[in-house]
């Protein structure tokens, strides 16, 4: 059986979607112009600070991230911006790691979900969809940490990853959460999109 091909593409746009998260960190960091004030919701965000970092790195093993920094693709009146990031592993059928998601309202403060992973990972080698073939993973979420009235903490949900294989980057990310922080549910798709799902590094062809 020929080895499967590495991912280099996907490993570059990780690198490169990282480095973007850095400037995105660094605008929003600025200090305000003279005269604002920072609204209670916004000074409530450190209760829902993000503990990943921008980085290269992706776990090894069997290992899942993805990047999302565009709007979702499906409905959320509002929301001018928002950035939506996350890696871990699905080793053994066992999910876990992070995932955060930061949404800039067009009024009003910002808001930011954390997200646990945790629990059985379900994996699906060689399926076909948005007409590519590739690889989808299903992970068990909680919300960890949220400074948004609109998704309680300790809500579960799910996260459903899609990275298609080879170069090309036809990927899907859909979040889906209990009634509690339903408003949150969405789907990512697009060049904005880039996501992983990998074997050391090696594309997964075998559950």
């Amino acid at each position: 059986m020929p080895t499967p091909p590495r991912l280099p593409a996907a490993l570059s746009a990780l690198v490169a979607a990282a480095l973007a998260c850095a400037l995105y960190i660094a605008l929003a960091s600025s200090p305000p112009a003279a005269g604002a004030t920072r609204s209670a919701g916004a000074a409530a965000s450190a209760s829902a600070k993000c503990p990943l970092k921008p980085s290269s790195a992706s776990p090894g093993g069997e290992a899942w991230a993805f990047t999302a920094t565009g709007l979702p693709a499906s409905a959320h009146a509002g929301i001018h911006s928002t950035y939506t990031h996350g890696r871990g592993t699905w080793t053994h059928g066992h999910g876990a790691g992070t995932i955060c998601r930061a949404d800039t309202p067009a009024s009003g403060p910002a808001r930011d979900i954390v997200l646990k992973v945790a629990g059985g990972a379900h994996v699906s080698p060689g399926v076909t969809q948005l007409g590519r073939k590739g690889v989808s993973v299903t992970l068990g979420v909680t919300v960890s940490a949220s400074d948004y009235a609109g998704c309680a903490l300790g809500t579960r949900g799910s996260v459903t990853i899609f990275a298609s294989y080879f170069q090309g980057h036809h990927d899907r990310v859909v979040l889906h959460f209990a009634a509690a922080c339903a408003a949150e549910d969405a789907t990512f798709l697009g060049s904005q999109l880039h996501a992983l799902i990998a074997r050391d590094g090696r594309q997964v062809n075998s559950a």
